[in-house]
């Protein structure tokens, strides 16, 4: 490494997109194979950053499903194929791949997916690398993290704050009362991609994006991709957080705003439309709600009784 800091995730990327002359601005590409437009994401878990303990072998390979899955929902795609790679440590047992394999099962009937093969290798911890293609609906259209205008509304899928609790709770024996520890947890073992809600969402939305960097980091993406000012004027606590929060003398905005793998959808939409939306919320069994809106400028704030400040961006960061 010849001494120096080694560099983070982001600017891999950027090194790498400038070598090849393409430059990746959202989570999913769209490619057109002749005239079709078919739309690919890659996701790799790795065991040693995205595998908490007590996460059960069916669990970790639905998870890995739950993430390209998740960022094609707020793309507004369907996910329709899936191509997964494993690299498996010597010594496992049958019944932890026959694990695995269930994980997989599960996944292609929870979010009505098929995978159509993959590779095998051998490496020093469990990596499974999802590759998945999927298309836009008849009628749809594919959002993008950009375009968000002056005076849209800003919508997340769902509340915050139980994620990172639940990390806190199996990694840090934090305390917590039975069933917001239940929810907690769940969370962290069983994340919930909001395909449904997504789907139907891309026809009102202007800029969408899964939050599973973290809710600050997403906010700031989008708000640099549009160009636009975001202020934040409602959190979305999840119902408990802030008990845990005084309880393990922990930040709210710790936990709402900087956890990552939430797997909600944070969108932009006009508020003309901020009817049909709820309505899809209710019907896809999310939580939806407004956070704030979209002004002039540039960053994040945060807007309340004590007057404006700023949103910092930083969130979930490989290498970093």
């Amino acid at each position: 490494m010849n001494g120096n800091v080694g560099v983070g995730e982001r600017r891999v990327i950027e090194i790498i997109s400038s070598s090849i002359g393409k430059r990746c601005y959202d989570d999913v590409e769209l490619v057109r194979v002749n005239n079709i437009e078919v739309a690919l994401k890659c996701d790799m878990l790795v065991e040693g950053t995205d595998v908490p303990r007590g996460m059960e072998p069916w669990q970790i390979a639905r998870k890995s499903i739950v993430a390209p899955v998740s960022d094609m929902a707020s793309k507004g795609v369907r996910p329709l194929y899936a191509l997964t790679s494993l690299a498996l440590p010597k010594g496992l047992d049958e019944e932890y791949v026959r694990g695995i394999a269930r994980g997989f099962r599960r996944a292609e009937m929870e979010f009505s997916i098929k995978i159509v093969g993959g590779d095998t290798n051998e490496g020093k911890e469990l990596i499974i690398d999802c590759c998945m293609l999927g298309m836009v609906e008849e009628g749809s259209r594919f959002v993008r993290r950009s375009g968000a205008s002056n005076g849209d509304l800003i919508l997340v899928s769902g509340p915050f704050g139980y994620t990172k609790a639940g990390l806190k709770i199996l990694l840090e024996g934090a305390k917590a009362e039975p069933t917001f520890r239940a929810r907690a947890i769940r969370s962290v073992l069983m994340p919930k991609p909001r395909l449904r809600f997504g789907l139907m969402l891309a026809r009102y939305a202007t800029s969408a994006m899964d939050s599973s960097d973290g809710l600050a980091y997403t906010l700031h993406e989008m708000s640099n991709a549009s160009g636009k000012r975001f202020i934040i004027e409602h959190k979305p606590i999840g119902k408990g957080v802030e008990r845990f929060a005084r309880d393990n003398s922990l930040s709210i905005d710790d936990l709402v705003f900087y956890a990552g793998e939430e797997y909600e959808i944070v969108a932009t939409l006009r508020r003309e439309h901020l009817d049909e939306v709820m309505s899809i919320s209710r019907l896809t069994g999310c939580n939806a709600m407004i956070i704030g809106s979209v002004h002039d400028g540039s960053g994040v704030y945060i807007k309340d009784e004590y007057g404006e400040r700023e949103l910092k961006g930083y969130g979930w960061e490989h290498l970093a």
